[in-house]
């Protein structure tokens, strides 16, 4: 079609090429009109009625839009109201009443279902949630902040008050889900709207989340409403896809022509993938550093190789993706399986599943634990998990498990094996023959969130302890997590239990020791304890002259200022803010205590204690 670039008349002939198409492909005496063409999805029951023409653009001029007798029907909008338990009293349930017209008021959760309360905004400026919530972490290595996160954003209260001044916050909350690896949230709250208030840029997060979910029919219901109305480059490629799902490869090819003529550069290896579905000759990408969902699920149903650096991006929802896709390499899947169990996109369980696609030698199999230091990294940890998993003796499971906590302190990795591990640990019984094993017990599962079983190993440790042996030492080790973990935290540090932990704790030197009680006080006063008077003197007065590196003052002062107003929402999106976890690195220990501290202020105890364990594990305390 030459020519065609930019001029409207020459998109309509394309159109009406494409409906001619539709029309012989018609059984013979069907009433079709204007390019109806029944678009049937593989993946689609042969019983769904179906769907309505779609445009490649809007109608012209006064012409009517097609009917769309096949649209999905509209779920019902939140209540107009919260019950009684979302809030203490009833004159703060009149106050909270949720305005059905706002769709930032939708949700998933109320209070009763792990919800942040309708009251979750109250007090906020709109325009300011706004744009906290568009830069709300994508990533988190804490378990505690990505659940903490993912209850904000699928969380029914009433919108904040104010003008709009940013991106729209249902829209930011479903592309938040998406990053996250919370593709089935993102989906779910999405459909929380009618489709006729839905804009493009929610409709996309909310096809990509579908598509990342390898739901194509799914996505492509959504894509044919939005297509008809759009001339954007995604719509046409996502709506082209879905053509060659049903059979309809003629008109993917036209639409193909159509955006070359337009000049969209946005997918270089779209064509190719169009003829590999098509029947043609399989495509091959080099390269695809920061994939869409659509891109991934074009090359998953074309069985079209993924290359390395697919996972440049290092987005959860890839990584998930990537982990799933049997036209990747083992490797690759396996990579991606272990970033994405770190940034909680995936579970343990799935993470052993690649694992035990490992295939190993019978020398390997014979002595493991050599074997895993000669290879260390996913193949080493797989083998190590995988012979843990393989051994019935609780004895010899926490031997090898040991192991691989070691090589992975020592070699890197350890949150990726403390995670993978929780499926094992939860097997292990709590028997005082293994008091020894609490330590490593304790600290991988409060890494990996699982906080009830680590009290757990806690408790045990506790209760075998006895001065002069392996137990008793666990038990010393054990001291400072002990109080961190427990419900509540005593007013004053026992002096006596502090030493006792410092020597029990085996510290390099001098000054790493006085680093690790810094840390530990800090979380323990954060969550209401005291040091006792002139404790921390003595710290000061026992390391270098002080090179203070504090939180950033705009951060600190509207953490501070939010949690002492009582605004949960604010104040749970400025502690994530500060919380990102992207780089690897435990945020210091004057943020976190700023964080506890602002987390409790508003009520959130659990969060704040659970963030506290994490981050005394993250300093090997």
């Amino acid at each position: 079609m030459p020519g065609c670039r930019g001029r409207p008349v020459a998109l309509l002939a394309a159109a009406a090429a494409i409906a001619a198409l539709a029309l012989a492909a018609t059984a013979p005496g069907a009433a079709a009109r204007d390019g109806d063409a029944p678009i049937r999805l593989v993946q689609t029951d042969p019983s769904d009625r179906p769907s309505a023409p779609v445009r490649l653009i809007p109608p012209a001029g006064d012409e009517e839009p097609p009917a769309e007798p096949d649209r999905p029907p509209e779920t019902e909008p939140p209540a107009a109201a919260a019950p009684a338990a979302e809030t203490p009293d009833s004159e703060s349930v009149t106050a909270t009443s949720l305005d059905v017209l706002d769709t930032a008021s939708v949700g998933l959760i109320d209070s009763n279902q792990g919800g942040l309360g309708v009251a979750l905004w109250r007090g906020s400026k709109r325009a300011l949630i706004e744009k906290l919530l568009a830069r709300l972490p994508a990533k988190s290595r804490s378990a505690s902040a990505r659940k903490l996160a993912i209850r904000l954003l699928s969380s029914r209260a009433q919108a904040p008050q104010g003008e709009s001044n940013g991106p729209d916050m249902l829209t930011s909350r479903v592309a938040r889900l998406v990053e996250l690896g919370a593709a089935e949230e993102a989906s779910r709250l999405a459909n929380e709207v009618s489709l006729d208030r839905t804009g493009e840029t929610l409709a996309r997060s909310a096809v990509e989340a579908l598509f990342l979910q390898n739901d194509n029919a799914g996505a492509c219901q959504r894509v044919r409403d939005v297509a008809r109305r759009s001339e954007d480059a995604y719509w046409q490629r996502a709506f082209a896809f879905c053509l060659l799902l049903s059979g309809e490869g003629a008109r993917a090819d036209i639409i193909v022509d159509i955006l070359a003529e337009r000049g969209d550069e946005g997918a270089p290896f779209f064509p190719e993938l169009v003829e590999t579905l098509n029947g043609g000759e399989a495509a091959v990408v080099e390269s695809l550093p920061d994939p869409a969902g659509l891109d991934l699920a074009m090359m998953r149903a074309a069985n079209v190789r993924l290359p390395a650096d697919v996972l440049g991006s290092d987005r959860p929802a890839v990584l998930r993706s990537v982990a799933a896709s049997p036209n990747a390499e083992l490797d690759l899947r396996l990579a991606a399986g272990e970033r994405a169990l770190v940034y909680g996109a995936i579970d343990a369980d799935r993470l052993n599943e690649l694992y035990g696609a490992v295939e190993w030698e019978d020398a390997a199999l014979t002595d493991p634990a050599k074997a895993a230091e000669g290879v260390w990294g996913p193949r080493g940890r797989a083998l190590l998990l995988r012979a843990s998993a393989a051994v019935g003796d609780p004895e010899a499971k926490a031997r090898i498990l040991t192991h691989a906590f070691e090589l992975a302190r020592g070699n890197g990795g350890y949150d990726i094996v403390a995670a993978a591990s929780a499926p094992l640990l939860a097997a292990l019984p709590l028997d005082p023959a293994l008091a020894w094993f609490a330590p490593h017990a304790v600290s991988a599962l409060l890494l990996a969130g699982h906080v009830e079983q680590a009290r757990g190993w806690l408790g045990l440790a506790a209760g075998a302890a006895e001065p002069g042996t392996v137990a008793g030492e666990a038990s010393s080790r054990l001291w400072a997590i002990g109080l961190l973990a427990a419900p509540e935290t005593t007013a004053a540090v026992d002096e006596t239990a502090l030493a006792a932990w410092r020597r029990s704790a085996s510290r390099a030197d001098a000054e790493t020791a006085r680093g690790a009680e810094v840390v530990v006080l800090s979380l323990l006063e954060a969550l209401g304890a005291e040091a006792s008077p002139g404790r921390w003197a003595d710290l000061l007065a026992a390391g270098p002259a002080p090179r203070v590196a504090a939180p950033d003052i705009a951060w600190a002062r509207a953490l501070q200022e939010a949690s002492a107003a009582g605004r949960v929402g604010e104040t749970v999106l400025i502690a994530l803010l500060g919380l990102n976890g992207a780089n690897g690195e435990a945020p210091g220990a004057a943020a976190m205590r700023l964080v506890i501290e602002s987390l409790r202020r508003v009520g959130l105890d659990s969060e704040a204690r659970s963030l506290a364990l994490e981050t005394a594990v993250a300093y090997r305390l």
